[in-house]
């Protein structure tokens, strides 16, 4: 597997130039935009609106997350830099957010998209975490440890998993830049992150170009260097060519994100909105297990808090972004804390994130709201019948019946007649455990249903063994009304999205 991706930016001149574009760009969406909203997407289905402001809490006027607010705006200055902070507590949604819609560097933490974007080809069955991937010597790059030191003679292959966790585990940068393009490069991330609605977030040098605009070093366009050429290169480099790049890299907007973009994303992820149940449930496995930042968010944790967690670190920036699992049912909160332009030791800005998060974690375990009843509403509020809201003359029609199946489950049957009265019908089953189950009516498509949150359904359909369709199935917070998102792929990989609306007519 040595699909290569090219990347838009020939030198480190012209990657210069289009940051500067990049900046342009990002500043006039702002001066248009008199208010953005983002959401917060929690594992019961409640989605809170957050209002943009340098520093807020919802919902506001929480006296308690105000002087949580307080805490934080304290202890930021011991950074030496400028500090973002996002912190939501899944279960309730209220947050708490400090310099959150500001452009930080990502470092390693951009990682997490690139993750996200792997595993959503896992889920189209576009790659498998299965596949191969030979090593040459242009893979080695800097920031590498376990790739450089033991795989490095020829006839060396890693899967797609083994690269993935090395990638998130220990922060290898020849891991990333192989998952980066078996990804399909900055392009195919920004994308998954549009369909997420993620703003703010934007991915877009494989690591070894990254460290290269920060170092002064000309890389090329690709990324694909050696460890030997790099280190030449950098030996070329005078101390003010080097200086300047670094002031250059500083207000690049390449390759960062905002507090509120980043807690959107682990949101989303965590909500199983931009994953399947396995694949999410394979990144929340995978950032339990990073090995780095124990400093950080962990690092004033009582001892055995499970966090999950990704690390960054580049000049003056120092990153952490995750969950932390409270005890005692209290919940769980996404924490994202960034840190930019400091000119401390990197001891000192871990310090500051590690106080920051255990004020952060102290909050929420004492005070956990009222947390969602798992046991509430077991009779499933789609049961009834839908009619397609459509404008297509009589006599066509499309009906859907859900009614129970088994403990549990659920029959879906489906009625369609066309505009010349062409009638067809298919039904298949679910017991909500993303298995797939034969579809009747419709030779070789099965299909398998994902509970993703109290309202919202994945269904994933495939034909002969290759997924043809996913549908986002939403019900509205009244039960009357179903927003359908289809995410069609046809046999070349073309994908086509759309759109329809069902509304209760009976049951």
């Amino acid at each position: 597997m040595r699909v290569r991706t090219r990347h838009c930016f020939t030198g480190w001149a012209a990657r210069r130039r289009a940051a500067a574009t990049l900046a342009t760009a990002t500043l006039a969406t702002a001066t248009l935009a008199t208010a953005i909203l983002t959401t917060a997407i929690l594992a019961v289905g409640v989605v809170a609106a957050v209002p943009v402001a340098a520093q807020s809490v919802t919902p506001e006027g929480d006296p308690g997350l105000g002087r949580l607010l307080a805490e934080i705006e304290r202890l930021a200055p011991s950074s030496g830099g400028t500090v973002g902070v996002g912190a939501v507590h899944i279960e309730t949604g209220r947050a708490v957010w400090f310099n959150e819609d500001e452009r930080f560097p990502m470092a390693s933490t951009y990682k997490v998209p690139i993750a996200v974007q792997l595993l959503s080809r896992v889920d189209r069955g576009e790659i498998t975490l299965a596949d191969m991937v030979e090593l040459e010597p242009g893979d080695i790059h800097p920031g590498s440890g376990t790739i450089s030191n033991l795989f490095d003679d020829p006839g060396v292959a890693l899967s797609l998993r083994n690269l993935l966790e090395l990638m998130l585990l220990i922060s290898d940068n020849s891991a990333t830049d192989l998952t980066l393009t078996a990804a399909g490069g900055p392009d195919a991330v920004n994308a998954r992150m549009s369909e997420l609605n993620v703003d703010g977030l934007s991915v877009n040098r494989p690591t070894s170009v990254l460290i290269g605009d920060y170092s002064g070093v000309e890389t090329p366009a690709d990324g694909r260097i050696s460890m030997a050429e790099f280190r030449e290169r950098a030996g070329e480099v005078s101390a003010s060519e080097r200086e300047a790049a670094r002031e250059a890299f500083s207000t690049d907007l390449q390759d960062t994100s905002t507090p509120r973009a980043m807690a959107h994303l682990l949101a989303m992820t965590w909500a199983g909105k931009a994953l399947g149940s396995k694949n999410t449930e394979v990144f929340k496995d995978v950032m339990l297990r990073v090995q780095t930042g124990t400093g950080r968010i962990k690092g004033v944790l009582p001892p055995g808090t499970p966090v999950g967690h990704k690390t960054g670190t580049i000049g003056g920036t120092t990153n952490d972004v995750g969950y932390i699992y409270l005890p005692d049912d209290a919940g769980h909160v996404i924490t994202v804390v960034f840190v930019k332009d400091s000119e401390r030791p990197v001891p000192a800005r871990e310090a500051t994130i590690a106080q920051i998060s255990r004020a952060i974690y102290d909050y929420f375990l004492f005070n956990p709201g009222t947390l969602a009843d798992p046991s509430a509403d077991r009779a499933n509020p789609r049961y009834g019948v839908w009619k397609l809201r459509s404008d297509a003359p009589a006599p066509a029609l499309n009906v859907m019946t859900y009614e129970p199946h088994g403990d549990g489950g659920m029959k879906i049957t489906v009625e369609s007649t066309n505009a010349r009265g062409g009638e067809s019908k298919w039904s298949y089953d679910t017991m909500f455990d993303g298995e797939f189950r034969p579809v009747t009516g419709r030779d070789g498509v099965e299909t398998a249903v994902e509970v993703v949150d109290r309202y919202t359904n994945r269904i994933t359909s495939r034909r002969d063994g290759r997924v043809t369709q996913i549908i986002i199935n939403v019900l509205s917070e009244d039960g009357n009304r179903i927003d359908n998102e289809y995410r069609s792929t046809d046999a070349d990989g073309n994908e086509r999205v759309s759109h329809a609306v069902y509304e209760r007519i009976g049951g």
